[in-house]
């Protein structure tokens, strides 16, 4: 390990687990531009000679231990994949693009026929592909998140309150994300949307025992979700909102993450067991997507694969539209 910057003992342990298990060096920087949850820049996911953490420049004490720490087990999960199994990513191309566009496409014509006030066509246009992009980040999100924080929790005692505070902070941004867009995304992506980080919320929640972690009481978007049930009884009026039919799939969702992710939090660390993680996390995401019929959307393929698409985007959604729509589009 290469830093000049001060570290606890329990994190100093772990960076040396990281590096005996995978036989690397781990480099933590310091970035006055970093991001406020760090960045992981990994020899298996990127085309780097070195692990690298960086770190934002404000970012100090527990704080920094437990942004670390999650990296650490996120370099742990990807190299023991790169040396036990394969490491694949969850990726795109021109052709899933394409069918993911074409059927949000769908989705939004079925919305707009019953508005009275309908939505210009070229933001309509525009709107297609930044939600397929919004579902590929989503579903790169949800299942490492709660795998990732689980093993925290356990391996490292001494960050539970500022992870805690971190999660419940991360909960409301996620919640609060796109709510200005709520009358133009479609019905049903705004709600899987908020689904997605209902079930992950409420995972962690029955996952990390902590009574201070209590999404439904803490994080204001989510109340709506309290006591939706008795709301329903009072009017029928509820079971046609947002909230009431993302608390219905985002239920679904949850029972899937107890069932996929019945982990032993706190083993004795081993490449088997961050490989068995990363097989956890893959059958998860493929469960997930065939929860929301999204399945072809998306491929599996190498590192490189996705980072030569998101090199590609704006191909891939001129292709896309004209697949859709055909000499509509200019070339």
């Amino acid at each position: 390990m290469k830093t000049n910057m001060p570290l606890s003992k329990p994190v100093r342990k772990m960076i040396d687990q990281v590096e005996g298990l995978l036989d690397t060096e781990l480099l933590l920087v310091r970035n006055a531009e970093g991001v406020t949850g760090g960045t992981l820049i990994d020899i298996y996911t990127y085309d780097v000679e070195k692990n690298i953490i960086i770190l934002p420049s404000q970012n100090i004490g527990l704080l920094k231990d437990f942004i670390i720490s999650k990296h650490c087990v996120s370099l742990l999960i990807r190299g023991a994949a790169a040396k036990k199994s394969h490491y694949r990513v969850c990726s795109f191309n021109q052709k899933t693009v394409s069918k993911g566009m074409r059927q949000i496409y769908i989705d939004s014509l079925k919305d707009e026929a019953k508005k009275v006030k309908k939505l210009p066509v070229q933001k309509l246009l525009e709107m297609l592909f930044i939600i397929y992009m919004q579902f590929h980040g989503n579903i790169n999100e949800l299942p490492w998140n709660p795998i990732i924080n689980s093993r925290v929790y356990y391996k490292l005692p001494q960050l539970r309150k500022t992870q805690l505070y971190l999660l419940l902070k991360e909960g409301k941004t996620d919640m609060d994300c796109s709510m200005e867009f709520e009358d133009i995304i479609p019905r049903r992506y705004f709600v899987l949307d908020k689904s997605m980080f209902y079930a992950r919320d409420l995972f962690l929640a029955h996952t990390l025992p902590a009574d201070s972690l209590s999404p439904l009481i803490n994080i204001p978007q989510m109340k709506k979700f309290d006591h939706l049930e008795v709301k329903e009884m009072m009017t029928t009026r509820w079971t046609h909102t947002a909230w009431y039919q993302s608390k219905v799939f985002g239920d679904t969702m949850l029972a899937m993450l107890d069932k996929d992710l019945k982990v032993n939090w706190n083993p004795t660390a081993s490449l088997d067991y961050y490989n068995e993680l990363y097989e956890t996390g893959v059958k998860l995401t493929d469960d997930l997507l065939g929860f929301m019929t999204m399945k072809d959307w998306f491929v599996w393929d190498t590192p490189r694969h996705q980072r030569a698409a998101l090199e590609k985007v704006d191909v891939y959604e001129h292709a896309a539209l004209k697949d859709i729509f055909g000499d509509l589009i200019a070339e």
